[in-house]
């Protein structure tokens, strides 16, 4: 924590109310960057507040038992005249198709074009979205976003939990140099958005979603290690280069549900993301996941090069690798198909238990199809367009570019 501290019940913050303190709260803040930055401090109790802003070199953290709760009143929140550097917000289509509002990202946090910020949790604090609707909003019902930093560079996220986010919990479009550690997000929609962003590190997060744990296009180096991924939707929608997961747990279904649809199914493991109206500036997009455990999904992975309907009409995937990563239970084929376009999809060291008389993927001849010391536990399938299926079992070593459109034979 910073050597200056500003507490906001000294500038007013009454606790334990329905009314909001968000004058008070942003008095606070305000006399921290007028100070040139320090530490403001939640104490440990209950304060309502609408959308309060952050600047340069300051930490909002949170104490002890400190709950910082939205307002219920949907006038309390605000984009303070700011825009994020995600475009879809200004494309007809996509604003009418998702009721999409100009004020689409006003947030209980935010901060814009900022440097050196932190927020911070003790144990037992909670930054609660209260589950806010919006009949104007999103989708007809979602309500303001749990943290928006947009082009902040040297941020870190630590030990905080966000609960019932009335939208997506953290938005991070465009930051740079991001740590974050030991934060949970249960329920509610999305844990991270991560569109433009750039070198960004994720360890030790519990992510407990309504919908998308990650998401994100046009990412630049990402790296997730040692989190639960447990969500209603997608695990991992993402797009970018640099991208590796690590030591992670992606497990279905999801214990809360998707607010939309009541549905706790856990949808994959991997969906791509890239949109051809927000271009990306990446030169080769890559995902690996090693050293994983994947249970208890609706599909392992969906790549659909070129389909808008996917959200997958940008730039093209380069490749997916699996490395000692265990597979059990994909209740549905996973769609996978490269459209003319090649991409290599790699398993290697991978131990992989089908789900009787459901094929595991369904490939095209585009994907470079590669098993190397995978063990199939029992006969598996790959459907490949315009070509026969590829069954497997037992230990495998297999190339389509050695052997197309062939099955293997049980090694060792």
């Amino acid at each position: 924590m910073a050597e200056k501290t500003f507490l906001i019940t000294d500038y007013g913050a009454q606790p334990d109310t329905e009314t909001a303190q968000t004058a008070a709260i942003q008095a606070c803040i305000d006399a921290c960057r007028h100070a040139g930055g320090g530490t403001i401090v939640i104490p440990g109790r209950h304060f309502t507040t609408g959308s309060i802003r952050l600047y340069s070199h300051m930490t909002l953290h949170l104490a002890a038992g400190a709950v910082l709760q939205g307002s219920r009143q949907l006038a309390d929140y605000t984009t303070f005249g700011e825009q994020t550097d995600i475009r879809y917000l200004q494309d007809p289509h996509y604003v009418r198709e998702w009721h999409l509002p100009p004020y689409y990202f006003h947030a209980l946090i935010c901060a814009y074009d900022a440097e050196d910020i932190t927020i911070s949790g003790a144990p037992g604090s909670l930054i609660d979205g209260r589950s806010v609707q919006d009949p104007d909003g999103e989708e007809k019902f979602r309500g303001p976003m749990g943290i928006v930093m947009a082009r902040v560079q040297g941020l870190r996220l630590t030990g905080y939990t966000v609960t019932n986010a009335s939208n997506w919990a953290n938005v991070l479009p465009a930051c740079q140099d991001v740590t974050i550690s030991d934060v949970a997000v249960l329920g509610g929609h999305d844990g991270f958005d991560l569109h433009h962003a750039r070198r960004v590190t994720m360890t030790h997060c519990r992510l407990e979603t309504g919908d998308d744990c990650i998401a994100g296009y046009d990412i630049h180096g990402l790296t997730v290690t040692d989190c639960l991924l447990n969500t209603a939707c997608n695990t991992l929608r993402v797009g970018g280069e640099d991208i590796t997961v690590d030591r992670c747990a992606f497990q279905g279904p999801g214990r809360y549900p998707h607010i939309l649809d009541g549905s706790h199914a856990t949808l994959n493991a991997f969906m791509y993301f890239t949109m051809a109206v927000d271009p990306d500036t990446t030169t080769r997009n890559t995902l690996t996941i090693r050293h994983a455990r994947i249970n208890h999904l609706q599909h392992l992975a969906t790549y659909l090069r070129d389909e808008p309907t996917a959200l997958q009409a940008g730039s093209s995937l380069a490749g997916l690798t699996l490395d000692d990563v265990t597979i059990n239970d994909m209740a549905e084929t996973s769609l996978f198909v490269g459209r003319g376009e090649p991409v290599a999809l790699t398993l290697q060291d991978c131990r992989i238990t089908p789900t009787a008389g459901v094929p595991l993927l369904h490939i095209d001849p585009s994907v470079r199809l590669t098993l190397k010391d995978v063990f199939f536990t029992a006969p598996t399938t790959f459907l490949v367009t315009d070509g026969p299926p590829l069954t497997f079992c037992g230990l495998t070593n297999f190339s389509t570019s050695e052997q197309p459109h062939q099955s293997s034979r049980p090694q060792g």
